[in-house]
Parts: structure tokens; sequence; C-alpha cells
């Protein structure tokens, strides 16, 4: 039994591409614009590990950060004669990630399994009878083997596997959901040998080269616009990997890849303070000498953030999304913008960098939410800091808002980036306005940047080793195009 496990790029240009598997939210990246990024993929990273664990001939194919077009991916499929493909999807790339389907299924006449965000919010749209049969829902690795051991059997028992959608031959069957893994430390480490590990660098670590880790699954809260707990997992789906078997990932890594850096890339690290101090604490118990960086919640106190430090930790990013008290009660997030200013003063004291990240267009907004964020933002004075376009995805209880109350100002799918484009007009704020919103902050970040000759040169040896000096240059002129005004 043979799985080619694919993430499909879905915009080929010499210019932009876009990213999907292991985003957070998909979105177009422009090259002469900002650092390189491809996030990793875990879900198809994960799966194949699994897969290969329990008898599967399983290969992860990355066509966006392998830079292998749609044709070549098409190509490596028909000659590789699998006898399934898993595609993973997102909102934005759907009607490509369905056209390659249907091309695959038709002259092939492979069987195609879907995954990822979009698929597992809107099964029925996504099987097609001339295309994909098959939705693997949310959390995938179990499903996908039952899927897999169900075609080389010949039983073609669909009905019997958890957490699978498929075309039974007169209409769309959802099979009951599969519970999510109680132990997560059953899984194999995800696979990093058959990929180009070294494109998967998160650009918030100071440390080069550098790998992904987590830790954890899931989050506990219940963001509106959050597709974990919407859509992926469920309401109830925090769960922990044992710190040692972490601690023991961190050590092979280093030794396989002689990574200098880890980024956990948790929902996040500290939600959990326990865990999270018994990671620094085992990390310090075995004389581990690893920078590491994460995703982490702004309520972490300093006894947990001086372990940190001392183990290793050199920076963490956490969501603010907005300095309005009221949209941040909509979005139901929480956390006080009191916490946000103290913790981040904490970590200064420390010498632990900060990234924080706002999203503009969340329910509540108007023209004067954005200038409070926008002020709050650089009063804060973080290391750095993300401006975002808030992005409704299928599933969210964001989403079902808007789409209640006529506020989407479009539905179609390729529009539904983070990066560039607004689908959301509100009677208090138009699209145009919240694009503008990102528009100014970014200008803004690149002139306090070239006005402040320390943070500049530590940026620039920054993006040196991770991109050469061809790319800071190229980089630093489109600052000064971007300072102009011009787009």
């Amino acid at each position: 039994m043979k799985v080619f496990l694919l993430n499909i790029p879905w915009i080929e240009d010499s210019n932009k591409y876009g990213v999907k598997a292991g985003a957070r939210w998909a979105s177009v990246r422009y090259k002469d614009r900002t650092i390189q990024y491809f996030p990793f993929p875990f879900s198809l990273a994960y799966t194949t590990t699994y897969l290969k664990q329990n008898g599967i001939e399983a290969r992860l194919i990355d066509g966006i950060a392998q830079e292998i077009t749609r044709k070549k991916m098409y190509d490596m499929v028909k000659e590789g004669k699998p006898d399934l493909i898993i595609i993973d999807t997102s909102t934005p790339s759907i009607y490509s990630d369905l056209e390659f389907a249907g091309i695959a299924h038709r002259q092939l006449k492979i069987p195609v399994a879907l995954c990822g965000p979009h698929a597992s919010a809107l099964p029925e749209e996504c099987i097609k009878k001339d295309g994909a049969h098959f939705v693997l829902l949310g959390e995938m690795e179990l499903t996908a083997l039952e899927l897999a051991n169900a075609i080389e059997s010949g039983k073609l028992d669909y009905d019997r596997v958890e957490g699978l959608a498929f075309f039974n031959g007169y209409d769309i069957q959802i099979n009951n959901k599969r519970p999510l893994l109680k132990d997560l430390d059953i899984l194999p480490y995800p696979e990093r040998h058959d990929i180009p590990i070294e494109k998967y660098t998160d650009p918030t670590c100071k440390k080069f080269p550098n790998i992904c880790v987590i830790s954890s699954r899931g989050c506990p809260y219940h963001c509106i616009y959050c597709l974990e707990t919407s859509v992926f997992y469920g309401k109830t789906n925090y769960r922990m990997r044992n710190p040692v078997k972490v601690v023991d990932e961190i050590e092979y890594i280093v030794k396989e890849f002689k990574v200098e850096e880890v980024y956990f890339d948790d929902s996040s690290f500290t939600t959990n303070i326990k865990h999270a101090r018994s990671i620094s604490s085992e990390i310090l118990d075995r004389g581990l000498k690893i920078y590491w960086s994460c995703m982490a919640d702004a309520r972490t106190d300093e006894e947990t953030l001086l372990l940190m430090k001392k183990s290793g930790c050199r920076g963490l990013k956490f969501g603010v999304e907005s300095a309005d008290e009221n949209i941040l009660k909509n979005i139901k997030k929480p956390l006080d913008l009191e916490t946000v200013i103290k913790f981040t003063e904490t970590c200064r004291k420390l010498g632990l960098y900060t990234h924080a990240t706002y999203m503009f267009g969340l329910p509540g907004e108007n023209k004067e939410t954005i200038k409070k964020t926008i002020d709050f933002a650089f009063k804060l004075r973080t290391s750095t800091a993300q401006f975002s376009l808030a992005t409704p995805y299928p599933g969210t209880e964001f989403y079902s808002f808007l789409v209640e109350n006529n506020y989407l100002k479009t539905r179609d799918f390729r529009q539904f980036e983070g990066g560039n484009s607004s689908v959301i007009s509100y009677p208090s704020i138009s699209y145009k306005e919240i694009e503008e919103a990102v528009r100014y902050t970014k200008k803004r970040k690149m002139i306090a940047l070239l006005k402040d000759p320390i943070q500049l040169s530590k940026y620039i040896v920054k993006l040196s080793r991770m991109e050469g000096w061809n790319i800071v240059f190229d980089l630093l002129k489109k600052g000064k195009f971007v300072i102009s005004g011009k787009q």
C-alpha cells in the first residue's frame, strides 16, 4: 500500500506564492516584500510517519516549500502510482485543490482524500463524484491509516471508519466523529527527512537553522475566529505531550539536524504553566544547551518566564488582536490590556524578545478602534509586531456572524487569505479602510526600523543568516519603496 500526502501550490507566479499546510491561516506572500516563510506541515508530517510506522509506504511532498509546480507534482504522482492521495486544503486554495483532485482521479484513477480545515468544515461541498471521494475530518492520523487499510484490503468498509466523510455511490455519508487522541506520544516524530527541513525556518527565531516542534495540541479557549476549536479539534481539545518525550525529541533534533534553536509552534506553549515549567526544567536538568522560542500567553507570570529564560528561551509570540476591550469581548478572547503591558515589560526586563500579533476587521471594528489598536501597539514597544486582516473561515463563529449579518463582501473563497485582501465590510468601516490600516502599519514599522540603527543592524544580520545578502539588498530596496507610498 502506497500513500502520497500532498501540499499542492495554488499560486504559480514568479513574484508570489501561497502558504497553507501548517499555517494558522493561508495567505499569499510576495517574494520582494517579505522574508521567505514556509510553515512546517505538522498534520501531514505526523500522518506520514504514523502510516510508515504501521507498514504503509508513505511519502510527503510539500510542493510549496520544495517549489514544485502543479504539473511536476502531477507527474510525480503519475510516476509514483500511489494507491491513495491525501491532499491538504485551505479556504483560499480550495478551488485549486479540488481541480487537482479531479484531474488525479479522472486521469490516473487514484482515490483522493482531502484533509485540512476547509474540507473538514465543508465536506459535503468538497466531495465530488468525479474528484475527491473522501474527507479526513479534523485530526487525521488514525483515520488515514484506517482508510488506507480499507482500500488495501479491498473490503471498502468505509462506513466503519470514524472521522471519515465519503461518497457512498448515492450520496455523501459523514461517519461518527473520531475521538481525539488522548496520548499524543503514541505518534512517532513527524516526517523531517524527506522534505527540505532547512526551508521551515521561523522568522521569529534568532538562531539559524531552527526547527519547529509542538508540545501540545489544541487550545482551551474559544476565540470566535479559531479553526482549531471550531473545526479541527472541537471545543474540548487541549492535550499535552509528556515533557520528557518533548525534550527527547529536542535532543534528537539537535543531534540529527544540527539546529541552533527550536521553535514551539503550539497554539500557546504557556497555556498550562506547569507544562511549560516541566519542559524548561527538563532542559535544564539534562544540561541541554539549546536556544528556543515559542507561541505564548500574555498572562504568563514572571517566575515562569525566568525559568524559561534560564533554560534557553529567547523570545515569545503572543496574540493581542485588538486594543479595544469591547472587541476582545466580542471575539471571546480572555485577555485584558493591562496584563499585556505588564507581560511585555517583564519580558523586556528579562531580556526576552517579544512579537505581538494584531488583527483588523473583527466584530465591533471602526476607525476609532483601529487607531486605538495602532497607538497601543506602537506604544507597547514589543520587539516586533504583526498586523493582519481578520479572515473568517467556514465553520467558525466569526464566519457565521458575518454571513448572518451580510457583512461579507464576497464569498469567493480565493479572496479569503489574511495577507492582502479583506473580505469584510461593516457599516462602521469598509474593507478598503481595513486594508489601508494594514498597509499603514507596515509602512510605519519600516520607517521606525530605518530610523533605529541598532534594530536595523540586527535585522540585517538576521536576514543575511536566513537568506543571504542578495535578499537583504532586495528587501531594503523594497523598504524604501514602501515608505515612498508606492504600491
